[in-house]
Formats: C-alpha cells, structure tokens, sequence
C-alpha cells in the first residue's frame, strides 16, 4: 500500500489483506491444523443448515399431528426432535471449537509475523519518526489484529451460513407457496416475493429512521468526550488549581460542560423512540405476518396446518437470511477499521525498510569492511521528511581518542542516530566497527526486565560476568549502594532514576571493555563534576577505546582531544527529493475504502435494537 488522496480500491483493500494474512494457510507453521478446522467449519455449517430445514419439514409433521390428533405421530415427532437438538448441540458446540481454534492459530501467525517485521532493525524506532496512519503499535498489534482475524472467520462464516439458508429456504419457500391468482394470472412463488418486499421495506425504513439517530449520537459522544476532557484537566491541573483557590471556577466550567450533554441527549432520545418504535412493530409482525398472508389457502383446504406452519418458519429463515448484511454492518464496519490499522502498520514499516536499503549515492552507506574504525566522511543527514539536518561531515576516532561533537542538539542527535545505524535518512559514507567491537548508549541505557545483574550485563548473559565484578563495577560508577541488589528482580527502567541510569551505563561498559563507544546524551542529565568523572574513568579503565560523545555534555570540554560543533542548516532545503515527495503525500487525508459500509451504516447504527 502507498499514501495517496484517492480513494482506494475496495478490490486493492481485499488483495492487500490476503496478501497480508492469507499466507497462514500457506505457510503458517499450523497451517495443516488450520486447513483441517477451516474444512470442519464450512461442513458444519453445512449441517447446521441442514438442522435447520430438517427442523422447518419437522414443524410441518408436528402441526399435522396435532391436526389429526393423532398422539402416535405426536410421540414420534417428540423423538425426531430430540435428535434434531442433540444435532444442532454437538454442530454448534464442536463449530465453536473449530473457530476458535482458527482464530487464535490465525491470529497467532499474524502476531508473530508482524512483530518480526516491526522489531528488528530498528524499525519500530524508524517508523514512529515518519508522518502516516501507524501510530499506537502496541494496539494495532494486540488488539486490531485480534479483530482482523476473528471478526474475518466470524463474518465468512456467517456469511456462508446466510448463504446456504437462503438458497435452501427460498426453495422450501417456492414450493410451499404453489400458485395464487391476481387479477386472472397464476403467479408462482408469491411467498419469496413477500419475503424479499418484507426484507428491504424493513431496511429502508430502518435505514431512513436511523440516519437521524446516527447523527444525533455523534453529537452526543462528542459533549460526553468534552466533559471527559473537562474532568482529566482538572485532575492533571489540580495542584495550581488549589493553590490558585480555582475550584469555583472548575465547577462552573465542568457544570457548562456538562449542560451541553442535555440537548444532544433529547435528541438521541427522539431518534431511539422512533426507531425502537419501529423496531417493536417489525418483530411483532415478522412470525405473524407469513401466517396471516397464508391462512386463506389453509381455509380453503390447499394446503394443511403443517404446511401453514412450515411456510411461515421457512418465510422467517429467508428474512434473517437476507438480513445478513443489514445486521452485520457494524462488525464488518469494524473489521474493516482493523484490517486498515494493521495494514498501515505494515505500509509505514515496509516504507523505512525500503529507505533503510537504499543504495548509491542518495544513500547512507554503513562500511564495517574497511577497518578503519569510527567516523564518517562526506556525510549529510536529513530529517526524516528529506530536508537537511546537516552537510560535508567528516570525522574519524582513533583508538584511545576522545571526541566531543556538540552544538545543536537536534543535528546532534540525527548524527548519533546515523553512526549508531538506526537513521536511515541522508547521504555519504559512515565507517563503523564490527558489531561486537562497539557499545553505543543513548541517554538512557535499554534495562530489560530482570535481576539487576541481568540489566547491567545486557546484552551479555549475567553468567559471564561475575558478581563481584558487577558490584566492582557498579561501585566504579558512583552506584555502590546498588550492589546488594543484584539479585533483586525488577523493572529497572521505572526503578531507577535517569541520573543512576546513566550511570549503570558507564558501569555496563566498564564490564564490556568495548574497543569503540558512541555515547549520545548520556552523560546530559549529570552534574558537570559528575560528567567529567565518567570520562575519565572510560579514559583510566578504558585506555585503548576510541570514545566519541554526541550531543549535551556539561563537563569540561578540554576532557576530549578534540572538538567539533554541529551547525544545523537552515529549515527548507530538500536533500531526498523522493523521500519528501512520499512524506508529503502521506500527510494527505485518505478515504476509508469500502465507503459504502460508512453510508449505509448510518442508518444501522442502532440496528441491534431490533
């Protein structure tokens, strides 16, 4: 999928999904489990089906039975209909675990796959910097896809439900309905017109009930959103609300606030009487109706009681039949909002793994080949929308050298991104180490979750560092008091302070003994005594380390053999030209595909109230 204005191909929605998820059947490591269950699905929704007509011939024998007053036939009809709900029992229950199991399996390979995408290569961080309609991951991933899968076998299994009653009853129905006479014509089949008339009748005039109603909840969602609002401001204001004595103040907007609910309230009321109203009539008459349209020819003898009965059940199942679409609007509207969020997850995430490879001149090419070190040469850094950050960079750190590039801290930072390989945007040449010869920290240190010995030895194994080299290191960087937490298991990233955090990060390479460092801010939160201390114990313990320090330090610049500030270019200039030609056309607004599903669903917002 690519941003643009136009509106997008419903049959490009539906390729693209496939194109996404349908590979699970394919590939999916449970794919032959999956193909199984889908297959006991579609049969035995198949048999449900066939459940349902066997019921419908069922109620026909019944009603003649008790015509006849016949209890031997009565009796018999008691036996048959047991079988038939231990039937319809073991289909559905053993329906439910077949789509269940699909689900969950689905929705499991979807998850995973996904997630392979989004974390790795630093393209969760990659997409969160580029303009588009990926935002929430962490939703998109536990929730939207949760939607798109479930609510995809949901939908298709009804829909192939709905399908297969329709065509069984609309036979049932033609038969049972014989020929009548209108003005001196024999006209076959007048209960499936009757049924089809009765279907869009009810959809029409529930559809011009509800767009009223559909408008007069967004208002009202809308005033209760506001007073949301109105209330989490004040309770993340309170403490200059207090000391300012506000709180009349507070009430009386609050009280507006709330006032505006009223009116929007009267008029959902309004529009629910309405539609209600129509509602209670449409289900009164629906099992009536087919009876009373029937019974002149159950009086003059053409057909029996059960064959009455049996016309009006089998009228009923081609109804809910063509209803599908008009009941299922919401979830299809749902499934759809899902399956766009997932889908614009993986657009924003093939959009930065694209420019991440780019080759050639208009590239950044990461040369670890060369061994010559760290450095950069003839390097220019965009933003992430194309423009320049920063041009002509040159630089190189020897072994043992200490390098201080500061200046303005967005330029600083975009040129710590790039050497640290997690900046994909710009052009020239930077040389890097091999990966395991480098430690690169930011200004906060990652601490996965664990014992402290495993968050300061990350990414290492605890066991190979000893706790007694922990501790020495700890005690190294001014944390000695952490020392007999070690074993303590914690969340260290909401434990500790951003002041002891980086600190720990000293400690982690005291530990590493990497023979390169790239530190970005990560001394920024220090006192300038504190700052200075850290460089020179990387620089007592660390002697052969090329060091290079990126962005805010307050220590002393004359810690560094050299200096170099960063001048950021001025806003406007194009560096990438693609790249700012596709940030632009994501920023335009895009039509949801399938607007249809938006316009009817305007009037069956409400349509569960039926």
């Amino acid at each position: 999928m690519t941003a643009t204005s136009g509106a997008p191909r419903p049959t490009r929605f539906f390729r693209d999904f496939l194109h996404l998820a349908g590979p699970f059947w394919l590939h999916g490591r449970q794919r032959w489990s999956a193909r199984f269950w889908t297959a006991a699905m579609a049969l035995l929704c198949a048999a449900q089906v066939a459940l349902a007509v066997r019921l419908n011939y069922w109620s026909a024998d019944l009603f003649d039975a008790l015509d006849r007053r016949s209890m031997d036939r009565f009796m018999t009809q008691i036996g048959i209909f047991a079988l038939i709900v231990a039937g319809n029992v073991l289909a559905n229950a053993v329906h439910m675990v077949a789509r269940r199991r699909v689900n969950l399996a689905w929705r499991d390979w979807l998850t995973r796959r996904v997630i392979a995408d989004w974390m790795v290569e630093a393209r969760h961080y990659q997409v969160a910097e580029i303009p588009g309609d990926h935002d929430n991951p962490d939703g998109r991933i536990a929730e939207d896809i949760r939607i798109a899968t479930e609510y995809a076998v949901d939908l298709a299994h009804t829909l192939l439900y709905a399908t297969l009653l329709l065509v069984t009853f609309i036979d049932v129905l033609w038969r049972l309905s014989g020929w009548v006479t209108l003005l001196g014509v024999a006209v076959p089949g007048h209960m499936v017109a009757l049924s089809l008339t009765y279907a869009v009748v009810g959809s029409m005039v529930a559809f011009l009930l509800g767009r009223p109603l559909v408008r007069a909840t967004d208002l009202r969602q809308t005033r209760e959103a506001d007073f949301r609002f109105g209330l989490v401001r004040a309770r993340e204001t309170a403490e200059p609300i207090a000391l300012a004595r506000g709180e009349a103040r507070e009430r009386s907007r609050l009280a507006v606030l709330f006032d505006a609910i009223g009116p929007a309230w009267a008029a959902q009321t309004q529009g629910l009487s309405r539609l209600t109203g129509f509602a209670a009539g449409y289900i009164t008459l629906a099992p009536v109706f087919p009876i009373l349209v029937a019974t002149p020819r159950y009086i003059e003898g053409v057909i029996s009681l059960g064959g009455l009965m049996q016309t009006a059940q089998a009228f009923q199942q081609v109804t809910a039949a063509l209803s599908w679409p008009v009941d299922n609007l919401q979830r299809i509207a749902e499934w759809r909002a899902s399956v766009e969020r997932v889908l614009a997850l993986e657009e924003g995430i093939h959009t930065v793994a694209a420019e991440a490879a780019r080759s050639g001149p208009d590239a950044i090419v990461l040369d670890r080949a060369s061994g010559r070190g760290l450095g950069a040469r003839d390097l220019c850094v965009a933003a992430p929308d194309g423009t320049a950050l920063l041009s002509g960079i040159t630089l190189h750190v020897a072994p043992g050298e200490r390098v201080l590039v500061d200046g303005d801290p967005e330029a600083a930072q975009a040129l710590f991104r790039v050497l640290a390989g997690i900046w994909p945007w710009g052009q020239g040449i930077v040389d890097l180490p091999p990966e395991e010869d480098i430690a690169t920290v930011g200004a906060r240190p990652h601490l996965p979750e664990g014992t402290l010995h495993d968050a300061l030895t990350f990414p290492a194994p605890a066991l190979r560092h000893s706790a007694e080299d922990a501790a020495r290191a700890l005690s190294a960087a001014g944390l000695a008091s952490l020392a007999p937490r070690l074993a303590e298991y914690a969340d260290w990233e909401r434990v500790l302070g951003v002041v002891e955090m980086q600190r720990l990060a000293f400690a982690r390479l005291l530990l590493h003994r990497p023979r390169w460092i790239l530190l970005g801010d990560t001394t920024a939160a220090l006192e300038p005594a504190e700052a200075d201390r850290m460089i020179d114990l990387l620089a007592a313990e660390l002697p052969e380390a090329g060091v290079l320090v990126l962005g805010r330090h307050p220590g002393a610049a004359e810690r560094f053999a050299r200096r170099l500030t960063l001048r950021r270019l001025p806003d406007g200039e194009v560096l990438l030209h693609e790249i700012h030609a596709r940030r632009q056309a994501a920023r335009e607004p895009r039509r949801r595909p399938l607007p249809l599903v938006d316009w009817l669903r305007q009037g069956y917002e409400h349509r569960n109230t039926w």
